[in-house]
């Protein structure tokens, strides 16, 4: 044989391995083409959740919030049982496996992180353009407030959700070939009425005990605050827990630097919190966020504001005095009306007052409109509805234009809380809150005012009312030692517990001895109940210690306070045996190998 022939045979040899790969590649790029029906029908979604990823705009002198997407900060999570660890990106919770329970405070950001979840995904998916691989690994990202699943299942509540954006999609089929679903089901906490919140509890637990091919294809994040002990064990080993980190002083640097345009202004902006000693107010996403917007509009005053009820008090009152414009124009029409001067003279006064008894409403879970219908209607000189046939509709008007109310049922996708993507369309004219926590703080100025402590434990204590009791407690003047006195007894305790757990502000000193008391009624012999408030079951007051126990830990600082009680002579001996015992349940509770981690923490 020659060389020639050699030749040849590798010619042929070359260009059969060349139209090999042709052919490879063709039959690729059709497989990468074909059935691609799926992205075409999930693509409105998408769009419309790149474009959602924004915060509710709340108009002050001229300005607006600006979009999430811009001024988004990153976030970090702890996870309940094993804090010492330390805290991973929030962002690992969405690819991962298994369902997770993501626990925050009021304000820290729980619905904005499910909001750019979303967004995130949907950029990532439309930058694809049906390719699965141009696209990041990962499941397709929806959001679910956690009222949608009352007396509904998953697929059912998504379903709804979404009919308008995309009609006819079955949930409880992969969203893409080989991938699945990650639902971010958003505020159990909001959920008010405490059966349809066990409902709601006992369906996410249901989703997490099935077998995998009945299970759909879903994983489930859910989001709420902190829940009663036997709220939390309904969900149990199923669902992974983590807590969502406070702001650092990065954190609060880089949110300044994302929410003004230039690097002036931010840097202006920090030099004012610091000079106000407000750092500690803004480690809270919501604070920080109104720092920004107060500042900016030039509403901070001379004052100091670094307790975060004196923000929200400016902020609160700009939205106000914002909307009062519709108020006086309610009172002119009022006015006008036969028999309506008194009516008029009597409500001219009362415009935070209204506003207040709607934000109370909307804490509980009733319709705003009609509760301040029936307040006006039994404290006015004469029925408002009498005068005026639509005297509901001037008190929607007039809650609209406070900014603190939105219409739940316009837009594309309704939001349960908090901006919350996903839910289904409440009935027309059902007004919902923008942001919760501003809310709550305007439902506890009553409370704040004719301060009770019964009624304080009482809102602590109660799921819905947590809120109310924490702004509460900051707007009151409360007599020092107050927390301490509280937690000799179980439900003040508890109450106490749930202050910290939910943010509130607490020296060292203050922060141990509840942490003590926890401590002293997580033993088998809790003491009396306060006069007037119900006292909890003993086993109930241990579990309920012991959670709160578990949640204050996930923070340092409450964990190295704990181990100094543990080993302080002037504690009693109970306490000191009670957290050592602490301490060895929580080592028996972590994954294998992460208790000699914890050991030296």
């Amino acid at each position: 044989m020659t060389w020639d022939y050699f030749d040849k045979v590798a010619s042929v040899v070359s260009g059969l391995l060349a139209l090999a790969a042709a052919i490879l590649a063709v039959r690729r790029h059709l497989r990468g083409r074909r059935g691609r029906g799926w992205w075409a029908a999930l693509s409105p979604l998408w769009r419309a959740q790149s474009e959602e990823a924004i915060v509710h705009p709340h108009r002050i002198a001229g300005g607006y919030v600006r979009p999430l997407s811009e001024v988004y900060v990153a976030r970090r999570v702890v996870s309940r049982l094993d804090p010492a660890v330390g805290p991973v990106a929030a962002e690992s919770l969405l690819t991962g496996s298994g369902h997770v329970l993501l626990i925050g405070e009021p304000g820290s950001g729980k619905s904005a992180l499910v909001r750019q979840a979303c967004a995130s995904s949907a950029r990532w998916w439309l930058a694809g353009r049906g390719r699965l691989r141009r696209t990041p690994p990962g499941p397709v990202v929806v959001g679910l407030p956690a009222t949608a699943l009352v007396h509904q299942p998953l697929p059912a509540a998504l379903a709804e959700a979404y009919r308008d954006m995309v009609p006819g999609l079955d949930f409880a089929r992969e969203p893409a070939p080989d991938r699945a679903w990650l639902v971010c089901v958003d505020g159990v906490d909001a959920v008010a009425d405490p059966d349809d919140r066990a409902e709601v509890l006992n369906r996410l637990a249901a989703l997490a005990r099935a077998p995998a091919p009945p299970a759909g294809p879903w994983r489930v994040l859910v989001t709420t605050r902190q829940l009663a002990e036997n709220e939390l064990a309904v969900l149990g080993p199923g669902y992974a827990a983590y807590h969502l980190t406070p702001f650092t002083d990065p954190d609060v640097g880089r949110f300044a630097h994302r929410w003004f345009p230039s690097a002036v202004a931010a840097r202006r902006f920090l030099s004012w919190v610091d000079h106000q000693r407000a750092r500690p107010a803004l480690r809270n996403p919501l604070t920080a966020t109104i720092a920004a917007a107060v500042w900016q509009a030039g509403l901070a005053g001379p004052d100091p504001v670094a307790d975060p009820a004196v923000l929200l008090d400016r902020f609160v009152g700009a939205l106000l005095g914002g909307g009062r414009a519709s108020f006086d124009t309610t009172c002119d029409t009022l006015r006008r009306a036969v028999r309506g001067g008194p009516v008029a003279d009597w409500l001219t006064e009362r415009h935070t007052e209204l506003v207040e008894v709607a934000a109370a409403a909307t804490v509980t879970g009733v319709d705003p409109v009609a509760a301040v219908v029936d307040w006006s209607a039994g404290q006015a000189p004469y029925q408002p509805d009498r005068v005026l046939p639509d005297w509901d509709r001037h008190v929607r008007q007039v809650l609209l234009a406070t900014g603190l109310f939105s219409d739940a049922g316009a837009g594309r996708v309704p939001a349960a809380r908090s901006g919350a993507a996903g839910g289904p369309a409440p009935a027309s004219g059902t007004l919902a809150a923008t942001w919760p926590g501003l809310v709550e703080h305007l439902a506890a100025g009553p409370l704040a005012r004719d301060w009770s402590a019964q009624r304080w434990i009482t809102a602590m204590t109660s799921t819905p009312q947590r809120g109310v009791g924490l702004w509460a407690m900051s707007r009151a003047t409360v007599a020092p030692g107050f927390l301490q006195d509280v937690a000799r007894d179980p439900a003040g305790a508890v109450a106490a517990g749930h202050y910290l757990a939910a943010g509130g502000a607490a020296g060292p000193a203050v922060r141990s001895d509840v942490l003590a008391a926890l401590l002293t009624h997580w033993s088998p012999r809790p003491g009396p109940a306060v006069d007037g408030v119900d006292p909890l079951p003993v086993r109930d007051v241990r579990q309920e210690c012991f959670a709160l126990l578990t949640t204050l830990t996930a923070a340092t600082v409450n964990r190295d306070l704990l181990r100094e009680v543990a080993v302080d002579p002037r504690r009693p001996t109970v306490v000191r045996r009670a957290a050592a015992l602490f301490f060895a349940t929580r080592r028996r509770q972590q994954p294998a190998g992460a208790a000699r981690a914890d050991s030296g923490n």
